[in-house]
């Protein structure tokens, strides 16, 4: 490959440490819904293209194989996300030397990972309200448990 094409496509490049963000109105949890939803749209034809079992329809049928198996790999790539964001963590409880975390980069994957747990919930047909709500309902049933010495 040639110097000038590698250049080119470092110029191509940007990462989360480029962005800056402009201050959003409205709910945070319905703008990151929304967001995931417009790139969904634009990533459905390179998916395609590449081989990738996209499904036409959104949300998909939970009870379809097709289904299944989208919101398997889906749930495959947030694990695979989260992985990748402990592998940035390189303390050991067994050595005495420290090192330092990139936390830039231990976000970055936060961030890759949750991209992927909205669109895994919007496939699954969750909203934000019905996130906030599962979300909400299972902490109080978790806050109950503490009290109950569960």
């Amino acid at each position: 490959m040639s110097r000038e094409k590698i250049k080119n496509m470092e110029e191509d490049i940007m990462n989360i440490q480029d962005v800056t963000l402009k201050k959003k109105r409205g709910d945070k949890l319905d703008l990151i819904f929304t967001r995931q939803r417009e790139l969904m749209k634009k990533y459905y034809d390179i998916e395609k293209k590449n081989g990738a079992i996209v499904p036409d329809k959104i949300p998909v049928d939970l009870d379809s194989r097709e289904g299944q198996y989208r919101l398997k790999d889906l749930a495959q790539r947030v694990v695979e996300e989260l992985m990748e964001s402990m592998n940035c963590l390189h303390n050991k409880s067994w050595k005495n030397t420290m090192v330092a975390t990139d936390k830039e980069h231990y976000f970055e994957e936060l961030g890759d990972c949750i991209h992927f747990l909205i669109e895994l919930c919007i496939t699954s047909g969750m909203t934000a309200g019905t996130f906030f709500e599962t979300y909400y309902k299972k902490s109080e049933v978790n806050k109950f448990r503490i009290r109950s010495n569960y």
